[in-house]
């Protein structure tokens, strides 16, 4: 969860992962610029080498599926409005 504004108007971001994603919880980056996402195959990247890298494969023609969700909030929310929309999003 983020927070910001823009033209003087709060606002909260949150990136929900599903649980039945790969790699959950996933690891999520955000930068000074505007940048916020989910990166659930950064592992190594994220935690400076201090992480194992991941072994994921994915067989040749085959697909798979991340499932996240974007919250965009007026305001500024607070850490106890999240778990309400990630327990509706989880199931």
């Amino acid at each position: 969860m983020l927070h910001g504004d823009v033209n003087g108007a709060p606002f909260t971001r949150a990136i929900l992962d599903n649980p039945k994603n790969w790699g959950y919880p996933t690891y999520l980056i955000g930068c000074f610029y505007g940048l916020f996402a989910a990166n659930p195959l950064g592992q190594k990247a994220l935690t400076e080498g201090k992480a194992e890298a991941t072994n994921y494969k994915l067989a040749p023609h085959t697909s798979t599926t991340f499932r996240h969700e974007i919250v965009i909030l007026d305001g500024t929310a607070t850490p106890a409005d999240i778990p309400k929309k990630y327990n509706s999003f989880a199931r």
